[in-house]
């Protein structure tokens, strides 16, 4: 009697234990898969989800929202000639994609994460890319003349291709009550007269270059409406292209 009661407590224990097993794979299985669910929603969250004008845009990471502007290019402004044009390629490059983002610099004038964009798996460089289809124009200062943008932009003028296929001034900044100032620099020779002068620019190797051209007053050389040497060219020199 004793060993049939031992038998039966031995098999009610057995059974508990296996149930006890089962319940507790269950609950293992449920937590993957809870955490490879939370893995992919984070992952779809790191993509750029809207384009504020062209460059700008708003990045959603992890944990916040960042607005960005890209790094070493400046597009035209609202109402200005090409402003479409480089908002429809923001926007084809950079919604719903998952860019590589190198930080330039914390906070512009405007509070806006400055950053360097690279899509296409790293492929292509977005800056770049809009600077040699004439998307936009190389900023100099901000890149400290970084020489894959300078070389674009010298390819995308010589082709003249967007934004240098028109006949505007994309940096002018005048208030409507100043006095109009001379696009060409030089023509001025004192306040009191006004010359229609040129002044060309002469590297000391004697390489000429007229106003304009990206060589213009670089490195070490002078200003002179007679200049002699050998032309620019890129810019002609004395005999503008």
């Amino acid at each position: 009697m004793r060993i049939i009661k031992v038998e039966f407590f031995f098999s009610f224990f057995l059974l508990l234990l296996i149930s006890l097993t089962d319940s507790f794979g269950e609950l293992n299985k449920s937590q993957v898969s809870l955490s490879g669910n939370d893995a992919n929603s984070t992952q779809l969250k790191q993509e750029v989800i809207r384009v504020i004008k062209p460059g700008v845009f708003d990045y959603q990471s992890q944990d916040f929202m960042v607005r960005m502007r890209v790094w070493g290019v400046e597009f035209p402004k609202r109402e200005q000639p090409g402003y479409n044009e480089a908002l429809t390629f923001s926007e084809q490059k950079l919604l719903s994609a998952s860019p590589k983002i190198q930080i330039r610099q914390e906070f512009d004038l405007q509070n806006l994460k400055v950053v360097e964009v690279t899509i296409m798996n790293g492929q292509m460089n977005f800056s770049r890319e809009a600077i040699s289809l004439g998307i936009g124009w190389h900023s100099e200062k901000e890149s400290n003349r970084y020489g894959p943008f300078v070389i674009a932009q010298l390819k995308a003028k010589r082709l003249n291709l967007g934004i240098w296929a028109n006949n505007f001034n994309y940096k002018q900044i005048q208030s409507p009550s100043s006095l109009p100032t001379p696009r060409l620099p030089g023509m001025y020779n004192s306040q009191r007269s006004f010359v229609p002068s040129l002044s060309f620019w002469v590297t000391t190797f004697g390489k000429i270059h007229r106003p304009g051209c990206s060589f213009y007053q670089r490195g070490r050389g002078n200003l002179t409406s007679k200049p002699q040497g050998l032309d620019c060219r890129i810019c002609g020199g004395r005999n503008s292209k």
